[in-house]
């Protein structure tokens, strides 16, 4: 979803309805992806040519840095902008501790509320023409409702649940068109998120620039910033964010060894095959 491609257009005498055939696929400026839900090494592609990705949690319940560190990191491996929006503000207390929290680990951060209308402009400028918007976040933290709000779709959204947490209404990714011509991207939740690594560089993290930052300035090029002496990470990131770091770290360094023995497997096919069609001939 999100490919631009140049078509011919047949004229209705032609074809009776003005149908076109795709002439040319555009190469792809971004790309997101992540690896398929279950145990299968494969890619699962998402969207293509995004320029923003819009990665919403909910102030009241759905608040978890170490899943907006995953969002983020998928985002970067695509070379997409990453914003995170923090929804339904007008649900708790005090809604600059939930911002707060969230610009730990973000760039850049804009509060939301669909009932108050509270920073619905500065989300809906981030689209615009030419401009593709993406939206991610778990089930019910509001995407659809914001594109409601902010670009007139009709998409359908249930009451807030008896815990205030949204109800799932998103199955599948949808384009939308809106009235300045930027593209918006809603997607369903996704239950499992796990980055699809760059073969040429499957080590680099990118959701953790802060940590990138201060390990520079560590006494060892090679610091894992566990027990190393001389760590500029340990005291100056937080536990918690440096144990997400670690966890990601090591899920990636996994996954990185399950793609090339899925490459190696399929190489070896390959060969097999090729050595068996040269017998034939």
């Amino acid at each position: 979803m999100g490919d631009w491609v140049v078509v011919e257009r047949w004229s209705e005498a032609v074809a009776g309805n003005g149908a076109a055939i795709i002439r040319e696929i555009e190469p792809r400026t971004t790309f997101l992806v992540r690896k398929a839900a279950g145990e299968a090494v494969v890619p699962q592609p998402l969207a293509a040519n995004v320029d923003v990705g819009i990665i919403m949690t909910s102030a009241n319940t759905d608040l978890v840095l170490a899943r907006l560190d995953r969002y983020l990191g998928l985002l970067r491996d695509g070379g997409i902008e990453p914003v995170i929006a923090v929804s339904k503000l007008d649900l708790v207390a005090d809604p600059a501790v939930a911002i707060a929290r969230a610009e730990a680990v973000g760039p850049r951060v804009i509060g939301v509320s669909t009932h108050t209308g509270v920073g619905l402009d500065e989300v809906r400028s981030l689209g615009g023409p030419g401009r593709t918007a993406v939206l991610l976040g778990s089930s019910g933290v509001g995407k659809s409702s914001l594109l409601n709000a902010m670009i007139g779709t009709q998409q359908v959204t249930r009451e807030i649940r008896a815990d205030e947490r949204g109800r799932h209404t998103t199955t599948r990714r949808e384009l939308f068109v809106a009235r300045d011509g930027g593209i918006w991207i809603d997607t369903p939740g996704m239950r499992e998120l796990a980055q699809w690594l760059d073969e040429d560089d499957p080590d680099q993290e990118q959701a953790f620039d802060d940590i990138a930052e201060l390990a520079a300035q560590c006494r060892f090029n090679d610091c894992q910033h566990v027990k190393e002496p001389g760590c500029a990470v340990r005291d100056a990131i937080s536990p918690e964010r440096l144990a997400s770091f670690h966890k990601l770290a090591a899920e990636r360094s996994l996954a990185a060894q399950r793609q090339a023995q899925k490459t190696r497997q399929l190489a070896a096919r390959a060969a097999v095959k090729a050595k068996a069609k040269r017998r034939s001939d």
